[in-house]
């Protein structure tokens, strides 16, 4: 198998195991095993284990990242934001919420991984803030800040976010994304 190949492959058994198992219960045993390789192999191919974590979870955040793109393309800068909202504050299983939060609680003991997590965030970030500046721009929005108004309802969707997915009925993702709507209509002045 070509080493891009077998690059691949490693980092899919990986991101396969951190979503079935989490951060904290996957080695490169687990690893080895299910991919069929040896644990030198493994590390032929990358530095260390933590270092395949964080490739793993950029690969899956900016997969995720590259959806939510292509559901706010196209669309006036209010509907593409409710549409960035609600594509973050998705329910649905398979959706990887779960890894999200599991990412970001290893993060706070990993400077690695939790670099990459704080690059992942501000890409998540510069999408919002694009498409405010262009409601701005178009007179949708009246905020003076752009940048900071996406700080703000970022932050709050993330909030709802591990509320959604750590209460099984307390707050349904519908209720989440009305309300987050309902304020981020508030931070964009929007007319």
């Amino acid at each position: 198998m070509a080493v891009k190949d077998r690059r691949e492959q490693i980092v899919q058994v990986t991101l396969d195991l951190l979503i079935e198992k989490g951060f904290a219960n996957v080695s490169t045993r687990d690893l080895a095993e299910r991919a069929g390789l040896s644990r030198s192999h493994i590390y032929h191919y990358f530095q260390d284990w933590p270092t395949l974590r964080q490739e793993a979870f950029t690969r899956f955040a900016d997969a995720q990242l590259a959806e939510t793109r292509a559901a706010v393309a196209g669309r006036a800068p209010p509907a593409a934001v409710e549409a960035f909202i609600r594509d973050c504050l998705s329910a649905e299983p398979g959706t990887g919420m779960e890894l999200w939060l599991d990412a970001w609680d290893e993060a706070l003991h990993d400077p690695e991984l939790a670099a990459a997590y704080a690059a992942t965030d501000l890409r998540w970030h510069r999408l919002l803030e694009t498409i405010i500046v262009d409601g701005v721009a178009r007179g949708d929005f009246r905020c003076a800040s752009p940048e900071r108004a996406a700080r703000q309802i970022f932050a709050m969707t993330m909030g709802y976010a591990d509320d959604v997915l750590m209460s099984s009925d307390a707050m349904s993702a519908e209720q989440a994304a009305t309300e987050v709507i309902e304020a981020a209509t508030l931070i964009l002045g929007s007319a």
